[in-house]
């Protein structure tokens, strides 16, 4: 039995090691050619149009829940989010599936717990480990990779700092850890 616990030491030595540092978890987006094999599986257009959505806005999973058609302006290719912190924020509306979609329903008819089953479903079928939130990491990829300066890419994903897009965006001259 241990020294300290049988009160042979006053104090247990291992409070004054420092804990070992760990490996940094490697974060995941996906590529656009990744996008378009998930919607080889997609069954439904609201599928395609969420995914697609996500992909292109960069909003979180509670964001694309609440989000309306009346949200949209699709002519200056904008949608109107109440985000994080209850703050207003405007993002990217997505392409044309997503007005398709829109023109002809209210919301994407989903939950969260519906949206992230679908996800994962995606994500089982296509053999692509994702989720909605690197599907966001994605976004913040491609704005830098496109040449979006990383302040617009954090007003355009709602970030609070733009530590957190520097921390996303790898190779593009910050963190290494991420794969884009």
């Amino acid at each position: 039995m241990g020294l300290y616990k049988t009160g042979y030491l006053a104090s247990n030595p291992i409070d004054n090691v420092p804990a070992p540092r760990l490996q940094k978890k490697i974060l995941s987006s996906i590529t656009r050619e990744q996008l378009d094999t998930i919607f080889n599986y997609c069954k439904f257009d609201r599928d395609k149009a969420l995914v697609t959505f996500l992909f292109y806005s960069g909003i979180r999973l509670s964001e694309a829940v609440n989000v309306r058609a009346k949200n949209f302006d699709f002519e200056q290719g904008t949608v109107g989010i109440l985000g994080k912190g209850n703050r207003y924020r405007k993002a990217l509306s997505g392409n044309g599936i997503v007005k398709a979609w829109f023109s002809e329903h209210d919301s994407f008819e989903l939950g969260r717990t519906g949206i992230k089953t679908m996800i994962q479903r995606l994500s089982n079928d296509s053999s692509i480990s994702f989720n909605c939130h690197s599907l966001r990491r994605s976004f913040a990829c491609h704005c830098i990779k496109s040449g979006l300066s990383s302040r617009v890419t954090q007003l355009l994903g709602g970030w609070a700092s733009l530590k957190l897009v520097e921390h996303l965006t790898p190779k593009y001259g910050y963190n290494k850890q991420v794969t884009c």
